[in-house]
């Protein structure tokens, strides 16, 4: 997990089908659909016994369908520090704003005095 640009290639597969099947798939499109999701992931379940067992996937059959290719870009943030920057800018602009307002005040009072004399 660095930040940055990365391309990851991730190969895919798809399952096999009857030779009937497979050339219905190409002149009418389509494909083979995996029926019960089980047979794809080594989820585990429990027996009559209570014994926890890996879902078998034997006698799946399958071939490389291509490669996807991911382009990623991936930066991090580091919110603590965020939000330190976020109240040091909110400060400073409190300070600037009651600075412009000393010097308005200034000013006024420069005015004010000029009038009189």
């Amino acid at each position: 997990m660095t930040a940055g640009y990365h391309q990851i290639e991730v190969p895919t597969w798809r399952p096999r089908a009857s030779l009937d099947t497979e050339i219905h798939s190409f002149f009418l499109g389509g494909s083979v659909r995996i029926q019960r999701m089980e047979e794809l992931v080594r989820a585990q379940y429990i027996d009559s016994n209570g014994r926890s067992d890996v879902v078998n996937r034997f006698g799946l059959e399958t071939e490389d369908a291509g490669t996807i290719i991911v382009n990623l870009n991936i930066c991090f943030q580091n919110i603590e520090k965020k939000r330190a920057e976020k109240k040091k800018a909110t400060i400073q602009k409190e300070k600037e704003r009651l600075e412009t307002r000393k010097l308005v005040m200034k000013y006024s009072l420069e005015v004010q005095n000029q009038k009189k004399v």
